[in-house]
Order: structure tokens, then C-alpha cells, then sequence
């Protein structure tokens, strides 16, 4: 009985996926890197192969108390990589996305996976930037993009 039991919590410990962080940065007000950040969650929501890290607020303010910003905007991903092993989750995924000045966003991500450090997955995109919707869809394609394996 007790073999039983423990084959089947090995079961649903692999079935429930892997644990994923998402880290939003770029050229963009805390408001919009919001917005893609719950875009990018909701689309992983209800995926079998990875689930939301649920304490998304404590990686994001774990790498915001590392992040160097006298040197660049942009957290090195050896920094993201650490603070992700710490936490716990074995994918990160970071989204980069800026608002240019000719009212176009560019958003690119890429998968990583913290015990390899592989960039598993890397996506980019540009539309014409006419509002936070704009930000939202973006977010949920390149999340799909990211985690669909036939997605290319």
C-alpha cells in the first residue's frame, strides 16, 4: 500500500510541470511592465508543462534589490539565473520590451533553464504601439510562442 501511495504522488509531482518566474524589463513605466507580466502569467495559467511561480512579486523585487542600474537597465542573466535557483523555479522566462520613440514596441523573451542556463526558447516581435492592449496581446503571444512546442 505504502508503494502504491508514494507511485502515485510521484505521479502528480511530475504531471503538476515545471515551476516558471516571469521577469519583465526594458524601456517602459512599472504600470506597462505590469501589464505584460500578468499577460505572460495568464497565458502560462491552465499549462500542463509549466505553472506560475505563485510568489512572482519576490522574485521580481529579489532581482530589482541586485539589479545595477549605474551600469545598465538590464539585469545580467547570471543574476536572473541566481535569484531564480534561490527562489526555487526551474524556468525563467524574461521579457524585454521598449517603446521606441517612433511609437513602435519591440518585445523579445526567451525561456531559460536554470539548472542548464540554456536559452531554451527565444522570440521576438514588433507592432505599431497604440496603447496597453497593444502591450497585452504582444505579451500573450510571445508567452504562447515560448511554451507551445510546436510553436517555432
Amino acid at each position: 500500500m505504502l508503494i502504491i501511495t508514494s507511485a502515485i504522488f510521484a505521479v502528480d509531482a511530475m504531471s503538476a510541470g515545471k515551476k516558471v518566474a516571469v521577469y519583465v524589463e526594458g524601456d517602459m513605466s512599472r504600470a506597462d511592465k505590469s501589464i505584460v507580466n500578468s499577460s505572460v502569467l495568464a497565458r502560462l495559467s491552465g499549462n500542463k508543462d509549466y505553472v506560475a511561480f505563485e510568489r512572482n512579486k519576490s522574485f521580481i523585487d529579489a532581482l530589482d534589490k541586485e539589479q545595477d542600474y549605474q551600469v545598465s537597465g538590464e539585469v545580467p542573466e547570471r543574476e536572473i539565473r541566481a535569484v531564480g535557483e534561490r527562489m526555487g523555479v526551474d524556468f525563467v522566462i524574461v521579457v524585454n520590451a521598449v517603446i521606441s520613440s517612433d511609437d513602435f514596441c519591440h518585445m523579445s523573451a526567451r525561456l531559460i533553464d536554470l539548472v542548464s542556463g540554456e536559452v531554451v526558447k527565444s522570440v521576438s516581435l514588433k507592432r505599431e504601439y497604440t496603447g496597453s492592449d497593444v502591450l497585452s496581446n504582444m505579451a500573450n503571444n510571445v508567452a504562447y510562442r515560448l511554451i507551445n512546442k510546436k510553436s517555432k
